[in-house]
């Protein structure tokens, strides 16, 4: 029942009465909603994701920038050896880029043993 706990959104569910999870439904009630806007149909945890690490998209359109994203990145299935042929793909870490600091932080000043933090020790 962990996933319902880390939901945010609530998708996830225990039913009691069977005995397992509710599925999340990837907000269909967003993504075929006339009322919205072409970019803002997508499920509420990829809109509200802060670092922008969900996407979603039709993986069966390789002409689609999800697909594009999949392809460049090389996305991979989860638990492959299963043969279940999910339609979520895993994409591996962004390559980190490292930046040289533009101003130079100042040195510490020494801890000296009179009066600060430590200086009842």
């Amino acid at each position: 029942k962990l996933c319902s706990w880390a939901c945010p959104y609530g998708a996830r569910e225990f039913d009691t009465d069977v005995g397992v999870m509710k599925k999340c439904t990837l907000c269909v009630d967003r993504i075929y909603n006339d009322n919205l806007a072409e970019e803002d149909r997508v499920p509420a945890c990829v809109a509200a994701c802060p670092t922008s690490a969900r996407h979603f998209g039709d993986l069966g359109d390789p002409a689609s920038a999800v697909s594009q994203l999949v392809a460049e990145r090389g996305g991979v299935d989860l638990m492959p050896e299963l043969g279940y042929h999910p339609t979520n793909k895993y994409l591996p870490p962004r390559a980190h880029t490292t930046r040289a600091a533009s101003v130079p932080a100042p040195a510490l000043e020494a801890v000296r043993a009179e009066g600060g933090f430590l200086g009842w020790v």
